[in-house]
């Protein structure tokens, strides 16, 4: 339907949009259903990457954050085709001129720079996912850090047994039992919003905006920054921006240092997190 309509409508940046999600979502079902069928999920998030392409003339977060979003699912069928070597070979040479919007790398970098040196890094929403992603493959900055999908590592075999090969663990376990595994040779780290269920069944120590399981490790010292967020919270506190921001709460949640420091500038008073 949204197909015929852009017929005849093709500046309609939004109804582009939602083309682009629902493309995004049936890649997603063909991995989930065995990596069987025609279309295949390549090609799926081609068509998504062509409709999301044409979104962007409307100067939208979402569409940004979505298109994004694509190149992180790319990424991720490149692990399963050849691993996480072939994930960072893929995200260095693809990609360019769509990353998503200044802040939600920003946050990316904070979540990198605050997992030890040598971690995995659990993304526990695709927000994260992007954030990182933007990072650690497109931007090739941390080349010691592994990107870890914990719903992708749970429903598709492909992934999961690369991952566990690069982990060097059972690729047969489930999730919060794979990532205490690794936590036995490195250290895995959280992202505030990943669900308990998965945690390794170690003790969690909260390092700047994660919480960190398995062996100590040499923390990046580059400072922590929501400049770039700060600028968008001052115009817009919706969609995207107040997803970010509440990333940031939830990272509170469990490091109450942030409440009076990297919190402070975007005057969050959230009492059941920083008791104001």
């Amino acid at each position: 339907m949204l197909g015929r309509y852009l017929a005849t409508a093709p500046d309609d940046g939004a109804a582009w949009l939602e083309l682009g999600r629902f493309y995004l979502l049936d890649s997603r079902a063909w991995h989930q259903a065995g990596h069987v069928g025609d279309p295949t999920g390549p090609l799926f998030l081609d068509l998504a990457a062509t409709a999301l392409d044409e979104s962007l003339r409307l100067p939208t977060d979402s569409g940004r954050l979505l298109r994004a979003l694509v190149e992180v699912d790319r990424s991720s069928f490149a692990v399963e085709q050849g691993g996480w070597a072939a994930a960072t070979v893929a995200g260095a040479a693809n990609a360019r001129g769509v990353e998503p919007p200044a802040y939600v790398v920003e946050v990316g970098r904070n979540l990198v720079n605050s997992c030890p040196i040598g971690g995995v890094l659990v993304a526990g929403s695709d927000l994260t996912a992007v954030g990182a992603w933007s990072v650690v493959l497109l931007g090739q900055d941390r080349a010691d850090l592994v990107l870890f999908l914990p719903a992708l590592y749970g429903t598709d075999s492909l992934y999961r047994v690369h991952m566990a090969q690069t982990l060097q663990i059972d690729a047969d376990l489930p999730v919060a039992e794979a990532l205490t595994q690794a936590g036995a040779r490195r250290p895995v780290c959280l992202t505030p919003e990943a669900d308990s269920s998965m945690a390794p069944r170690l003790p969690l120590s909260p390092i700047r905006l994660v919480r960190v399981a398995g062996p100590a490790g040499v923390v990046d010292p580059s400072p922590l920054s929501i400049i770039d967020l700060t600028a968008a919270w001052r115009t817009r506190q919706v969609g995207v921006v107040r997803q970010v921001a509440d990333l940031y709460v939830q990272a509170a949640r469990f490091n109450q240092v942030l409440c009076a420091s990297l919190l402070s500038p975007l005057g969050v008073r959230d009492r059941n997190v920083c008791g104001r």
